[in-house]
């Protein structure tokens, strides 16, 4: 399936960029990039004092647990980060739209579908290996028995996780990862700097333990590194997106919601499985993006049209 559609204008690198390099335009300084993230993270921060003082004000939840209109709140507060990530590159950047979701400017939907395909496969056979081989949970061995409101976590998760994890993919692997390849050329030290923000953002030690700090980078990583070898964010999306979908509907039927979501410490074992899962996931992704050999180089515009009306796409 042909990707490439229009020749590139940008004159800054020799050659079509790469996904990391796509925020380097002549219409917005590159220092720019700061300002993008930092306006992102205070619209993020707004968008959440209000979406969860909505659910705060209608029910709080007692301290160690999260019901489904929590885990409601928390996946619209974070699906609120891909129409922010999305504006502040047109708006501040003057970057083409559609260039955070991947080098054709646009989502890749069939890649999507088999990167989603290959990503529950792999969830669900590490779940198989987790329970077979009796390897410890988070929180032990999970609640008893299945979560009072486990039919409304289940319909939140299964409705709303998806976006939730696009919308982190969007900041840390979009807006970021172009915005600290705006400033440097290395691949490797984007996907190195934007996998430390995001396991960080997810907590740091003592708050944090070394293990589940560990498991969160090892995530980043694989996500950053596919990223920039397929070219957009499908294999990121599929992989954020299965893993929390599969984690909290076992959450659920195991009535560990809040356990799941508040986690300070992971036992080393599970760590060890998700590493694997994500390694294997990562190799699985870079055979199909072979196979589909989608673009990784970026042909068109990056700048919007000039002229009103103009199409990109």
């Amino acid at each position: 399936m042909p990707h490439d559609v229009t020749p590139a204008t940008d004159r800054s690198d020799a050659g079509p960029p790469p996904y990391q390099r796509l925020l380097v335009n002549p219409e917005a300084p590159r220092g720019y990039v700061v300002l993008g993230a930092l306006a992102i993270l205070v619209g993020w921060m707004i968008t959440s004092v209000v979406v969860l003082g909505i659910q705060q004000g209608i029910r709080k939840d007692p301290e160690g647990t999260v019901s489904w209109l929590g885990l409601l709140a928390t996946n619209l507060s974070l699906i609120a980060l891909i129409p922010l990530s999305m504006l502040v590159a047109r708006a501040l950047n003057r970057q083409a739209p559609g260039l955070l979701s991947s080098v054709i400017g646009r989502l890749r939907w069939r890649p999507l579908a088999w990167f989603a395909v290959a990503a529950v496969v792999t969830e669900l056979v590490m779940l198989g290996v987790i329970q077979l081989g009796s390897v410890e949970l988070i929180g032990g061995d999970g609640g008893s028995g299945i979560a009072p409101d486990a039919a409304g976590v289940i319909a939140v998760t299964l409705l709303t996780s998806t976006f939730q994890a696009a919308g982190e993919e969007y900041f840390f692997r979009g807006y970021l990862l172009q915005a600290v390849g705006a400033l440097v050329r290395s691949s490797v030290i984007a996907v190195l700097v934007t996998t430390v923000l995001f396991t960080m953002a997810h907590g740091v030690w003592p708050w944090e333990s070394p293990a589940l700090f560990l498991d969160r980078f090892a995530f980043g990583l694989v996500a950053g590194f596919l990223v920039v070898r397929t070219g957009g964010l499908e294999a990121s999306i599929a992989a954020h997106a299965a893993n929390n979908v599969v984690t909290f509907v076992f959450a659920a039927l195991t009535n560990s919601v809040g356990a799941s979501l508040g986690a300070k410490d992971a036992p080393w074992s599970l760590v060890t499985v998700d590493v694997v899962k994500f390694a294997l996931f990562g190799a699985v992704a870079l055979w199909l993006a072979r196979r589909m050999k989608l673009a990784t180089v970026c042909n068109l515009p990056l700048t919007p049209a000039p002229h009103p009306g103009t199409r990109l796409v």
